[in-house]
């Protein structure tokens, strides 16, 4: 059973895509439809982002129903689509097999959006549903927030043209969504909190007019190859 992929009101949606540490221009991604409607009456609406550094390909469930349409990969992630309202029985395998990664419950309200999070080591796996208050941001602004994925980074901000944006974010910790200037290929740095201890990096972003943006941190202080740290970028809307 696949599930339906589903259209919020006011916003652009985007598809299935991997975030990659340096990211050129985000006016490059694909929008898949650039209608407005509601989602379904009695459902809420879900994204999910694969953020364990050691996940193999995997396929995400929902009451038994797959949600994405390619193998998602560390730093990949499905784009919002309809999840019915109450509790769900979500969960990750790998895919191509029925060898199952993880299972949980999630509680989703009607009319609500939220992004779901998958992190830490596979074997220490950690959950995090985040209520996303996506709106329009004021007239010629943008809207971003910050999550810190890494299970073992200190507490971190969020840094934008030398200004601290997000500040003091420890592990699972997702700011509200804060409104900034429109920036054309800038760099975003994720530091310590209070230092300019650099943790990740977004180079080259281009924060769009009216695009609502996530940037998260993940991966492992100490870790080398692909657990080492990193930041991500994820464009949640463009009104």
């Amino acid at each position: 059973m696949k599930l339906n992929f589903t259209k919020i009101k006011g916003m652009y949606q985007l598809g299935t895509m991997p975030l990659l540490t340096g990211i050129a221009c985000l006016l490059a991604v694909s929008i898949s439809s650039c209608n407005k409607s509601s989602s379904t009456p009695g459902t809420g609406t879900l994204a999910v982002v694969a953020a364990a550094p050691d996940m193999s390909p995997a396929d995400f469930y929902v009451n038994g129903g797959i949600a994405n349409t390619t193998p998602l990969v560390y730093g990949s992630y499905i784009s919002y689509f309809n999840v019915s309202s109450g509790t769900n029985k979500v969960g990750f395998d790998y895919t191509g097999t029925t060898t199952t990664i993880v299972r949980d419950t999630i509680n989703i309200s009607p009319n609500k959006t939220y992004t779901l999070f998958f992190s830490n080591l596979v074997a220490k796996r950690d959950f995090l549903l985040v209520t996303d208050t996506v709106v329009t941001p004021p007239n010629s602004k943008a809207s971003i927030r910050l999550v810190n994925m890494s299970p073992d980074a200190p507490n971190v901000d969020l840094v934008i043209g030398g200004k601290v944006i997000v500040s003091n974010k420890s592990y699972k910790q997702a700011s509200s969504f804060t409104t900034i200037p429109v920036v054309d290929n800038d760099t975003l740095r994720i530091v310590q909190t209070g230092t300019s201890n650099v943790l990740g990096v977004v180079n080259a972003l281009t924060v769009q007019s009216n695009g609502v943006y996530t940037i998260w941190l993940y991966g492992f202080v100490n870790g080398t190859n692909g657990l080492a740290l990193g930041a991500s970028v994820m464009q949640n809307a463009i009104f």
